[in-house]
């Protein structure tokens, strides 16, 4: 089963992933899908949540049912 993520990065690592789908003869989406194994102890601890105000109701939310504090 797949899942979709949404990530916000720099505008040169899109067009990087987008040059290198293109010498690869793939999509940019394929090159950024992940092998699950490891990936947990890869990147444990180094994301970090933004701060957002009682205004942001969608960020509330998401903490709120990822039991983020």
């Amino acid at each position: 089963m797949k899942h979709r993520v949404t990530v916000t990065t720099d505008r040169e690592l899109i067009v990087q992933a987008k040059r290198q789908a293109h010498q690869t003869g793939t999509q940019p989406a394929g090159t950024t899908q992940l092998d699950r194994s490891g990936f947990v102890e890869r990147w444990a601890g180094q994301f970090t949540v933004r701060e957002g105000g009682p205004e942001n109701l969608r960020l509330q939310s998401l903490k709120t049912k990822h039991r983020i504090a």
